[in-house]
């Protein structure tokens, strides 16, 4: 059974451990989409502004141009002016996120061979042909002497891919990695040939549409293009070639593969990839306070400051022409946004990294973190605060350390699967250890079910090693009760009907020693005896002791067929409790002289003529419940004085204060021995014991005669029961 129980735990901890460990090595789909969402929200919680200084601006064709010039596409000729515009006030470079794939339909000759044959069209080709030129080839003019950068498109159909960058590679062959296509749209030829640059505007959505990576290159038949972004910064930067280093380039891996991008040199800036050669996006919020509107740059008022030695990417922001897109911090944003944003990133050097090993680093945390939580948690079982604390602290450690590594160092480290993995450790060792618990319980309350209480088994179950011979020293307050006269009334019962009687008393005796959280010790034929404080710690344990004396009495007064009277006892003390008896039968009890106590003032209920008899003890215990002083005595077997006290079964109103001042009044002088005195003093005030007190009336009177007639020199206040 030891040996099942040992390799058992570490079976149950190693499962989750071992599935978060490939889950984070191998990545299935929705791995990558929870690290993503978390990955997303850092982007929110830790969104950078739009910074005034950037050295990026938008052209936006908004709603306020296509007011004022028309419908998108415009005609080629407005382009070449928006362009030449742009040029004039100094942009760096100019980079259009539109496709020019096809002649421009609106240039003059074109809409002339629209026309029907006729003698007027052959006049108006003949008048256009000598003075009018094409709108792409004023485009193209304008190109000759801008730096703009065009935009291409990889697609499953189109043409080859032609491109205007050197390219120079550093290890493996590049185009093996980046995103590939089959063709491209291409800007026609006068535009292609007059443009400085050429830049694919390709995004690579996530299944879930949200532009999370931009890449630097796409692969269009085995031959490379750069990303429009890309192109833009190498033609303000005025350099030639874009160096690409990839895996086994001076050393290079890519981390955790064999082959792979690992970085971008476009002049003097290097730009970290991923293995496909992706830029992950550092999101921002739109701002349209970077935009220009492109009226505003036709018509000339704008700002030729804002352009000037800056990439301005032109595109379309109006949101009737459907260019939207979605990033980690916004559902919708202008796709140029995208581009503008990649510049900005790569220029401040702000990138946002995931290296390839840090899949490795994240497996080697779950299974290190794993296997000490286990341990911990199975040294901690019978403690389950230290075990919550220790499962649910390392989970939070590992959140802190995601956020303080995305904050400080731009580097994305997965919390997500670390995380998981903990606590499915957690939950695996919980659940084992529960299952053994109640294993364990099963076996005490099998053991201990049929001798004590239910509060007592669940002690022992909590506690296991107090299955021992023996116990502990504790203050309790015991309680004895008896019903009077039972011998009596059993005559004229059945044997059956004095079991049936039995039960009657004893069910609501027992509800309300348990409803006022006490144990049951045992049954002692008519008879009872509980106590309170044991197993569980009440401070209270004399006020609810009495309490439930006080619901039993009222009960026995309410018994009928037949009537019965109870008289219980009770006092406070130190006893020995626990697990008492011998190695063939234990029963949870308590011994020593506290009990003894308590079991002979329950029979002074009789000899007062009172329901409750309490010690003084008790009596100090409960202060605040109304408590009338009867005696002192020495009772049978004992030698020392027990204060002796009466718990007021009634109202504690002005007639019970009177008669604590009388009774007070007759003690005193009952105890000087002045016993003429005290019956004077008694037998004035007969009402004041009315007819609840009668009984304790009658004693006092008795018991007083019997003193006169039978003075006893040796005297000290003490009554010899």
């Amino acid at each position: 059974m030891r040996l099942k129980r040992f390799f058992g735990y570490p079976l149950v901890v190693a499962l989750p451990l071992l599935i978060a460990t490939l889950l984070t090595l191998f990545e299935p789909a929705p791995v990558p989409r929870l690290r993503e969402i978390v990955f997303d929200t850092y982007q929110r919680w830790h969104t950078k502004p739009w910074d005034p200084d950037s050295p990026v601006r938008i052209v936006a064709i908004d709603e306020k141009s296509l007011a004022e010039v028309g419908q998108f596409p415009w005609p080629r000729d407005i382009i070449a002016k928006l362009t030449q515009k742009l040029a004039d006030a100094g942009a760096a470079a100019i980079a259009f996120d539109v496709l020019f794939g096809e002649p421009d339909q609106t240039s003059p000759g074109l809409l002339v061979n629209k026309l029907p044959t006729s003698e007027e069209r052959q006049a108006l080709e003949k008048a256009m042909s000598s003075s009018t030129e094409s709108y792409d080839t004023i485009f193209a003019q304008t190109l000759d002497h801008a730096p703009v950068v065009l935009g291409l498109l990889g697609n499953d159909v189109g043409t080859p891919v032609s491109i205007k960058t050197g390219l120079a590679f550093a290890g493996d062959n590049p185009v093996d990695f980046v995103p590939s296509f089959p063709a491209a749209i291409m800007p026609i030829a006068p535009l292609f040939d007059a443009a400085k640059g050429v830049g694919a505007i390709n995004w690579r959505p996530d299944g879930d549409s949200v532009i999370r990576k931009v890449p630097t290159f796409i692969s269009v038949d085995n031959k490379l293009a750069p990303s429009l972004a890309l192109e833009a910064v190498r033609v303000a930067m005025g350099a030639s070639t874009i160096i690409v280093r990839s895996s086994n380039a001076s050393g290079q891996t890519a981390l955790g593969s064999e082959s792979g991008v690992n970085a971008v040199k476009v002049g003097d800036i290097i730009i970290d990839t991923d293995s496909n050669g992706e830029i992950r996006l550092v999101s921002r919020k739109s701002n349209p306070g970077s935009w220009i509107s492109a009226s505003a740059v036709l018509n000339g008022s704008f700002s030729p400051d804002d352009v000037k030695g800056r990439i301005v990417f032109v595109g379309a922001v109006a949101i009737g022409l459907r260019d939207q897109r979605t990033t980690p911090v916004e559902l919708t944003i202008p796709g140029v946004e995208v581009h503008a944003q990649i510049v900005e990133q790569i220029l401040a050097g702000a990138n946002l990294v995931r290296p390839d090993w840090m899949r490795g680093v994240e497996a080697f945390l779950i299974v290190a973190l794993g296997g000490m939580l286990a341990w911990i948690l199975r040294r901690t079982r019978g403690m389950p605060l230290i075990s919550t604390v220790a499962g649910l602290s390392i989970p939070i450690m590992i959140a802190s350390w995601s956020w303080i590594l995305f904050v400080r160092e731009s580097v994305l480290f997965d919390a997500v699967m670390p995380s998981a993995g903990i606590l499915g450790i957690f939950l695996a060792a919980m659940i084992y250890h529960y299952q053994e618990a109640e294993h364990r319980r099963a076996e005490v309350r099998s053991m201990f079910g049929r001798f004590v209480t239910p509060a007592v088994v669940e002690r022992l179950v909590e506690a296991p090693d107090r299955i021992v011979l023996g116990g502990e020293i504790r203050e309790l307050t015991i309680m004895f009760s008896d019903v009077r006269n039972f011998t009596v009334i059993a005559e004229n019962q059945t044997p059956q009907g004095v079991v049936s009687l039995i039960r009657r008393i004893h069910t609501p005796a027992t509800e309300a020693v348990l409803r006022h959280s006490g144990t049951i010790d045992k049954f002692i034929g008519d008879g009872m005896m509980a106590f309170w404080n044991a197993p569980l710690d009440m401070p209270n344990h004399a006020m609810l002791a009495c309490r439930a004396a006080l619901d039993i009495a009222e009960m026995a007064r309410n018994f009928q067929d037949p009537p019965i009277q109870i008289g219980i006892g009770l006092h406070t003390g130190e006893a020995c409790v626990g697990n008492l008896g011998s190695e063939q039968r234990l029963e949870y009890s308590a011994l020593g002289d506290a009990v003894n106590i308590a079991a002979r003032a329950e029979p002074l209920t009789k000899i007062y003529g009172v329901e409750i008899i309490v010690t003084e003890e008790t009596s100090r215990a409960a202060a605040g419940l109304p408590f009338l002083e009867v005696d002192r005595a020495m009772v049978r077997g004992r030698h020392g004085v027990i204060g002796l006290y009466v718990l007021h079964t009634g109202q504690a109103d002005e007639d019970f204060a009177r008669l604590q001042t009388v009774q007070k009044d007759v003690l005193a002088l009952y105890r000087k021995g002045d016993f003429a005195e005290a019956l004077e003093l008694l037998s004035r005030n007969e009402a004041s014991y009315g007819e609840r007190y009668r009984q304790l009336f009658s004693y006092y009177k008795n018991h007083f005669n019997n003193l006169i007639a039978h003075p006893k020199p040796d005297w000290q206040g003490v009554n010899q029961l």
